[in-house]
């Protein structure tokens, strides 16, 4: 009775005399204190939070830029109290998580924690410190910047860091988005519609929730090393069993461990939905390679899958109403048509030497029965040496010596001790290196899509033995595609032009965008998931990148923290 007589009082005197400096502070001096804090810091030098990387400099510059512009009005507080815009924007950083990316490194939960401390207050004196909150609404303003940044072109630039991935991202304006998410008080859906809008990436996202609701469970168990055939008995094979149910490969019952079993075909077939799954070759045999496979941990997927969607945040967010995107680790070309996949085919990709380029361009025409001019390099290191130990060479393989007014010479007249002056071509036919048709989108490469006479290679799971161009498997097909909007172009007319032995070059009525990219974690439009080998080592260049960034975030966080105390803000004031 004694304490609650004893708030009454406090409150009643507070009350009366009016004089209370906190009760003071929720009325125009602490408007005019956190307004001046503000309008210090937001025209100051930039804080610590905003000198480790040039990202965060040019960040730094835009939420200057926006204060200015709005005469340093607050953004995010009213009178040091939390707006609805404030929670708004925590709920949408909150759900960082379900695009792959850490809450955390964002300081949600310590923005949380002071939301709600402020939230409580004594009487009517809610709200943060004025000090504290004109530096704390400059650090949300840079911090919506910084994660619509993240959502809108990748985490802290990285698809700029990695000089591999050439594919032309698409410009974002932070500081107009969140004007324009402020005007229209819309703060957590503009981030939202950030997210990647191809279909591809919104299946990763769902299938990241799943493969988290699986480690909750436990994850997936190890099998011991094995070497196992269709038709041979082993021990091991209950734990093969019981390692694809919790995959969702095999659907059938778990045999009890014994000391050995039939390797039924029933478990066999799920092997082989697990190998091409990962791009092995579907025989049911276990190996080393499969054995590899299947004991990557759920943790190492999740990672993974996390990474691959990072990817698509460094694509343009609208693809075209029609593309074709090939995909470099899983070897595979899809044509997309709306929501539609028409057309979907495996291709045959550059070696680990001689890497397909990761870029975009548009596909403006094609040639059928096309001539090859062998490139300078393969020239130099292939074709002459091979042209010096067989002087048949040339004769056998159909092809000419052009010299630099592009007149074909006799190839006995060539002086090999001046290769440069001549170029190597390869005339049209069935045996030529391009096939009997390519598909043109011109590029700084001298990359494209071509047929390719060594069709046997499409039998093979892992298929990188190009020189950097990409070899479909059913360029009839493709070719019927891309020139479906011209109906004299029909499937017989088509393949009358690949076999006519002479060059000619058609034009597409509507560029094509195409993009040959780089997933090793994909989902198919059946919901199949996908992982492939790293074949050019990009993702473990990438990983390297991520854990430098996460790092630096985590410390731009902690600087941002600490720059927005009331410590820190009062020394703002004192130096001005």
């Amino acid at each position: 009775m004694r304490t609650k007589l004893s708030i009454a009082a406090i409150a009643l005197l507070l009350v009366a005399g009016g004089a209370c400096a906190r009760i003071q502070l929720g009325g125009p001096d602490r408007e005019r204190e956190m307004n001046e804090v503000l309008r210090t810091v937001a025209s100051g030098a930039a804080p610590a939070y905003a000198k480790l990387d040039p990202e965060s400099a040019k960040l730094w510059k835009l939420t200057r830029a926006f204060y200015q512009e709005r005469n340093f009005a607050p953004a995010w507080l009213d009178k040091a109290k939390p707006r609805p815009q404030l929670d708004a924007l925590l709920r949408a950083i909150r759900a960082a998580e379900h695009e792959g990316l850490d809450p955390e490194i964002y300081n949600v939960s310590m923005l949380e924690v002071r939301r709600d401390e402020a939230s409580k207050g004594f009487l009517t004196d809610k709200g943060f410190d004025p000090k504290e909150a004109g530096a704390l609404d400059v650090w949300l303003t840079y911090l919506y910047m910084k994660y619509a940044s993240d959502l809108a072109d990748g985490l802290s630039d990285l698809a700029r860091a990695d000089s591999a991935w050439m594919i032309k991202p698409e410009k974002f304006d932070a500081k107009q988005h969140l004007e324009k998410a402020l005007l229209e008080n819309n703060v957590e859906k503009s981030l939202v519609e950030l997210q990647p809008r191809a279909a591809e990436y919104e299946r990763l996202r769902h299938v990241l929730a799943q493969y988290r609701d699986q480690k909750a469970k436990g994850g997936w168990p190890a099998v011991p090393v094995m070497k196992l055939k269709p038709g041979q008995k082993s021990p091991h094979v209950a734990a093969l069993a019981k390692r694809l149910a919790a995959s969702a490969d095999y659907k059938g019952s778990v045999p009890a461990a014994t000391t050995a079993a039939v390797y039924p075909s029933e478990l066999q077939e799920a092997v082989r939905v697990f190998q091409r799954r990962h791009g092995l070759t579907d025989d049911a045999a276990i190996g080393p390679e499969v054995v590899a496979a299947l004991n990557t941990s759920i943790d190492r997927r999740i990672s993974q899958i996390a990474l691959n969607m990072e990817r698509w945040r460094w694509l343009p967010r609208e693809l075209g109403d029609r593309y074709i995107l090939v995909n470099i680790p899983e070897m595979r070309l899809d044509v997309y048509d709306g929501n539609k996949v028409p057309l979907s085919m495996r291709v045959v990709v550059g070696k680990p030497d001689t890497q397909t380029p990761v870029f975009n361009d548009e596909m403006t025409y094609l040639v059928f029965s096309p001539y090859w001019n062998v490139p300078s390099s393969i020239a130099e290191g292939e074709t002459l040496p091979s042209v010096i130990g067989d002087p048949d060479f040339l004769t056998r393989n159909n092809m000419e010596v052009l010299d630099a007014s592009e007149k074909p010479v006799d190839p006995a007249a060539v002086d090999l001790s001046e290769p440069a002056a001549y170029r190597f071509r390869q005339r049209p036919g069935t045996a030529n290196a391009l096939g009997l048709v390519k598909f043109m989108f011109p590029n700084q490469f001298n990359v494209y899509l071509h047929d390719t006479p060594a069709d046997s290679l499409f039998a093979r799971a892992a298929r990188s033995f190009s020189h950097g161009c990409v070899r479909v498997e059913d360029p009839v097909a493709l070719a019927e595609y891309v020139l479906h909007d011209q109906p004299e172009w029909d499937r017989t007319r088509i393949e009358e032009a690949m076999h006519a032995g002479e060059e000619k070059a058609v034009k597409l009525k509507a560029p094509i965008p195409v993009y040959l990219g780089y997933w090793t974690a994909r989902v198919r439009p059946d919901n199949t998931v996908q992982f492939r080998k790293d074949v050019y080592d990009i993702d473990a260049r990438l990983a390297t990148r991520l854990v430098d960034r996460l790092e630096r975030l985590r410390r731009t966080g902690e600087a941002a923290a600490e720059a927005t105390t009331v410590e820190a803000a009062g020394k703002k004031l004192k130096k001005k």
